[in-house]
């Protein structure tokens, strides 16, 4: 027989204040994996990504990374990603939105530090990671009303080994100085539903309209205004997903005026229209 003694005298890692409260929980096999899903930005939680089989293309805050199986995939809030970049091969993926979440030493909704690469591989605890994921998708399909609690228990516990991971294994970022893309993606993202223009862009980043286009498409592979719709369409996706806003009011919400227009655009993009975009993601 064994048996070990806990020590109680330890530094936490979660604000006792503050209780993480998981806000929804998917698993996306090969088949989901490969439909379009736009960038978007998620201002009120953290999500989490498990790779648990497979690999894709994803592109977080700017920069495109490459995510294979076994590795953990952290989004702050306020980060703009797609989050199934497609390319890859046969990929499934496990997914947290984690809300309430604070970190002692980061801010609120924060699971990593802002200067570290937001992939990590989870090694030799890749067995017991998946495991819990795979106890909460369980609990989900049998617990019924107590579901939530304890789901709640086990995402504690599963950030605290999120820690450790990046503890352990984080990588810091190269820190580049922001080019003019950059400047012009930023400025996209905090602007996208308002009544944007190549013009009011060019303007905002004090750049030629005909340079800045080139300089954006050979950059990102849209051109500027294509970038915008794109943010347009992601975030009508994420409202899609997680809200019960009507059709109407989220194409308001992503600065489409005519509801129409929008569900043409947002069927061209995604190949679906919002409504059974909404039917294939909602339990």
């Amino acid at each position: 027989m064994l048996q070990y003694f806990m020590p109680h005298k330890y530094k936490h890692i979660l604000n006792r204040d503050c209780t993480p409260k998981l806000e929804y929980f998917c698993k996306v096999d090969e088949v989901s994996s490969v439909m379009p899903r736009a960038m978007h930005v998620h201002e009120n939680l953290v999500e989490v990504l498990l790779v648990y089989e497979g690999s894709g293309i994803y592109t977080i805050d700017n920069n495109k990374y490459i995510a294979k199986k076994g590795d953990l995939i952290f989004y702050n809030s306020g980060v703009v990603h797609d989050e199934f970049g497609g390319n890859g091969s046969n990929l499934g993926t496990y997914c947290l939105g984690i809300s309430n979440l604070k970190i002692v030493k980061l801010g609120n909704n924060k699971i990593i530090e802002d200067n570290y690469c937001p992939i990590i591989n989870c090694n030799e605890y890749f067995d017991d990671i998946l495991s819990m994921f795979d106890i909460i998708r369980k609990s989900i399909d049998i617990d019924g009303i107590h579901v939530a609690e304890f789901s709640n228990f086990l995402v504690q516990a599963l950030v605290v080994k999120f820690r450790i991971i990046i503890e352990k294994n984080g990588d810091v970022k190269q820190i580049k100085e922001p080019s003019l893309a950059t400047k012009v993606k930023i400025y996209i993202d905090k602007n996208y539903n308002e009544n944007i223009s190549l013009k009011s862009i060019a303007e905002a980043v004090n750049a030629n309209q005909y340079y800045l286009s080139h300089i954006f498409k050979e950059e990102t592979g849209f051109s500027p205004m294509q970038y915008v719709t794109r943010r347009r369409i992601g975030e009508a996706q994420n409202l899609l997903i997680n809200t019960q806003l009507s059709i109407t009011e989220i194409a308001a919400n992503v600065g489409y005026n005519n509801s129409n227009y929008f569900q043409n655009v947002f069927k061209k993009i995604v190949g679906y229209t919002p409504g059974s975009y909404r039917k294939r993601w909602q339990v």
